[in-house]
């Protein structure tokens, strides 16, 4: 089944304007060889037009270890040899969130296009930082925040696009999990809080419907259980002019619904668990009325694409929507990805960044 096909024959292409086709094979050089990483190398070995060519790690026998487990013939135990490999088309940047600027940096002015994971750094002064520098660099740069690339995400914004949902009002997304179940309380992510691990998701959902033109904003939450000092939980309600409005909620100490709701004049969208890697929607067209409703209902799955490998993270298998369409746009000669601009990355954080201090000050 083509990757962008559901099971009803509904057709998605992840960047509308742009060929599916790549007539070249690029080459990826990896910052990081973490969990991530793994899971995004399995990836591209499935892509036909990308070539993970070169990886790196502090430390070079963990980066030959990678290496050899995706066969990769080149490692490093140094990043700025990789950065400056002159057949390095992309770098991948999968190391911890508090050195992405760093290395966002370093591949930038080694004039590599990039793509960051997310959240993409930790700060606003970080983020214009990275943005300016790429587009005076003239090269391609944007946020991994894989969840836009999903053929669920291209059918809702189609759909929204249409009018056949009318007037969007609300926009409700969630991310929610027990990170001491997952992990421990040995991850990294208790050191910066649930804010930028869990809450980027829900709030770059809201963006991406609401848009970026954000009149007004609250939060509130609860500072993590365990004494790292940090938000383990929160929600953000913010406000876009007339009646738009989206409420996005988080948390790192507890499982939550992680669905999203888009609320239209015309109808409804549900995003289904795990909305952060959608599969399945269901759409729900009005009709009669309160009292005596017919509403059309439509139910719809895309399955992921099927990639054999040991992930590490739960449905993995769709970064590849990402990975195609971050070729596609460097293919096209663009500097930006149209689905996912790095100024809706720069306010995202400015937003997490808000609540972070807000809850914090509140709790103290």
């Amino acid at each position: 089944m083509n990757p962008y096909e559901s099971d009803s024959g509904y057709v998605v292409t992840p960047l509308d304007n742009l060929p599916l086709g790549v007539d070249r094979k690029f080459r990826w050089g990896f910052i990081g060889c973490g969990k991530i990483a793994n899971d995004f190398a399995l990836v591209l070995n499935y892509l036909e037009s990308a070539e993970i060519y070169a990886v790196s790690a502090r430390n070079i026998d963990r980066a030959r270890a990678f290496a050899s487990s995706h066969g990769v013939e080149k490692f490093y135990g140094n990043y700025t040899e990789l950065v400056n490999d002159p057949l390095v088309d992309i770098v991948y940047v999968a190391t911890i969130t508090e050195f992405h600027a760093d290395h966002a940096k370093l591949a930038l002015n080694a004039g590599k296009h990039l793509l960051i994971e997310k959240p993409i750094a930790l700060s606003a002064g970080e983020v214009s930082m990275i943005k300016s520098l790429a587009k005076r660099k003239g090269l391609f740069c944007i946020e991994a925040m894989w969840m836009r690339f999903f053929p669920v995400m291209e059918y809702c914004r189609n759909l929204i696009k249409s009018g056949d949902l009318g007037e969007v009002e609300q926009v409700r997304a969630d991310l929610s999990f027990d990170l001491k179940r997952d992990e421990g309380l040995d991850s990294p992510t208790w050191k910066s809080g649930g804010i930028f691990d869990a809450g980027v998701y829900p709030v770059h959902q809201a963006l991406m419907i609401c848009g970026d033109h954000i009149k007004n904003s609250e939060c509130a939450g609860v500072i993590d259980c365990y004494g790292f000092g940090q938000v383990g939980a929160g929600v953000l309600h913010a406000y876009f002019g007339k009646t738009l409005t989206a409420i996005a909620t988080w948390s790192i100490l507890y499982e939550g619904a992680e669905e999203m709701d888009i609320y239209g004049s015309k109808g409804r969208i549900r995003v289904h668990s795990p909305a952060h890697s959608p599969t399945r929607v269901t759409v729900v067209k009005y009709g009669g009325s309160r009292r005596k409703p017919e509403n059309t209902i439509i139910k719809l799955e895309f399955p992921l694409p099927s990639i054999e490998g040991e992930f590490n993270f739960p449905s993995s298998e769709g970064l590849y929507y990402e990975a195609a369409a971050v070729q596609r746009c460097i293919a096209a000669g663009l500097t930006e990805c149209p689905q996912a601009p790095l100024e809706e990355s720069l306010q995202v954080i400015e937003l997490l960044i808000s609540c972070d201090r807000i809850i914090k000050s509140k709790a103290s």
